[in-house]
């Protein structure tokens, strides 16, 4: 019996991580490419695998519910232990969670179709008239109706804003180059025809992983161990590397 204990230790010894073995509850939303529906139905993209690589760090096992972003939201809000991504940390949102880490993203901007914008533009307030797309409860739905954004349309998915885009049912949209490719891509739609119109740039903020704030201290402490230890040891680079080089290729 002392050998089999001595033999499992050594085995978690091994690997670097706690044995732990519990599974963690997580929330999130579909949003390219962080989060992506993969075509067999499981669950994919960029923070998805970065989320993968941290629970595998600290041991423990996922169990990720999808969710519109406003319900998701909610649930870490007002439930311990639950853990979401990709969240970003804003002030408002600073004393609401426990903020495991975050990944630097990329500058985000409205886009409009450029046959109607053909030219990109500093001024916001030469826009705040027209129909963006928002999704319901997020940062950036916030973060217009403050600049009094006058004509939002909040949406519950964003799988549709490229089609509604196109025909002339949206104006703005809202996202990264690599979303926008993303999305662009993933409807058939020819990533030329869309043009950056303005540069949101106090939204230019990196992406986080956190847990609710009356989650286990003992949890979190864990949790930002592991995120330290991906981001050391170059498992966090290498997917970055691996993302950033899938869409700078394909975009070729």
């Amino acid at each position: 019996m002392k050998w089999v204990l001595f033999l499992c230790l050594a085995l978690c010894l091994s690997t670097g991580r706690p044995a732990s073995g519990a599974t963690v509850q997580v929330v999130t939303e579909y949003l390219y490419p962080y989060q992506i529906k993969n075509e067999d139905g499981s669950l994919g993209g960029f923070m998805t695998e970065v989320l993968h690589a941290l629970c595998q760090q600290v041991g423990d096992v996922p169990d990720i519910t999808v969710m519109p972003w406003a319900r998701a939201y909610q649930t870490a809000v007002t439930t311990e232990n639950v853990l979401i991504y990709s969240i970003v940390h804003t002030q408002a949102r600073s004393p609401l969670f426990h903020w495991i880490g975050e990944v630097q993203t990329d500058p985000i901007y409205l886009w409009g179709l450029k046959r109607r914008f053909p030219v990109q533009s500093d001024a916001l307030m030469l826009l705040k008239q027209h129909r963006v797309a928002v999704l319901r409860g997020s940062n950036v739905a916030h973060y217009l109706a403050k600049q009094q954004f006058s004509n939002l349309k909040p949406l519950s998915y964003e799988e549709q804003l490229l089609q509604m885009l196109e025909k002339d049912r949206l104006d703005l949209v809202v996202g990264t180059e690599e979303t926008i490719w993303q999305r662009a891509n993933k409807a058939g739609m020819d990533f030329n025809t869309l043009n950056k119109v303005a540069e949101l740039t106090e939204l230019n903020t990196n992406l986080s992983i956190a847990f609710n704030i009356d989650s286990d201290p003992k949890l979190v402490a864990r949790y930002r161990d592991g995120f330290a230890a991906i981001s050391s040891n170059g498992k966090l680079a290498g997917i970055q590397q691996k993302w950033f080089k899938y869409v700078q290729v394909a975009k070729q």
